[in-house]
């Protein structure tokens, strides 16, 4: 059985990724603790197999990602994923990425990039040259990062945001949807626009 933990956007999209790799839809359940029509955490823990069994986390939220994560490594000694990737992206030379990647339909990820483990990227996203995404990190559908671009850890990438080359994100920055980053963004900050400009 394939479990997905989540019942928002997050798991339909992997739940319909799965089905894209061949994966039998009467073999995929979702898991969440806050709307009824699913199964919960204590079913999960009560019939997951870590042996044939296999659960993905599809949660928005960086922190919570993870924090689920390491609950779910503790208490079902889940393994982790090889990266599940649509059979129409498209991934060039010496590309090298982690477990538990998610990487969306039509997504083009250029030449010497580095995508750490537990980072979803989005449908038609594209990622150039020797960019690092590091790890929990969200590149939202139809973003544009420029050469060598590093964002950090816990990120979350608003839809069709662009980047320009060299530009650097600290942990846990916010961009808003369609936002145009030409400048370093410090952690722990939101920003958004065009030029993206820090709120807090």
């Amino acid at each position: 059985m394939i479990y997905i933990y989540g019942g928002g956007g997050r798991a339909k999209l992997i739940k319909e990724l799965l089905i894209r790799n061949d994966f039998k839809l009467s073999n995929i359940l979702l898991i969440d603790d806050f709307k009824k029509k699913y199964k919960n955490s204590s079913f999960l823990i009560k019939n997951f197999n870590y042996k044939k069994d296999r659960l993905f986390i599809g949660i928005s939220d960086p922190n919570l990602q993870k924090k689920k994560y390491l609950l779910f490594k503790s208490k079902l000694k889940i393994r982790d994923n090889d990266p599940l990737i649509d059979p129409s992206a498209i991934l060039k030379s010496n590309t090298k990425i982690g477990k538990n990647v998610i990487i969306l339909e039509n997504a083009s990820i250029g030449p010497e990039v580095c995508i750490e483990d537990n980072v979803f990227i989005g449908s038609k996203v594209i990622i150039n040259h020797d960019c690092i995404i590091k790890k929990f990190t969200t590149i939202g559908h139809g973003s544009n990062l420029a050469g060598n671009v590093k964002i950090s850890e816990y990120c979350s990438i608003g839809i069709s945001s662009v980047f320009k080359q060299n530009v650097i994100l600290e942990k846990q920055v916010i961009i808003g949807c369609g936002s145009t980053v030409i400048k370093n963004c410090k952690k722990n900050s939101i920003y958004f626009g065009n030029p993206a400009k820090k709120k807090n």
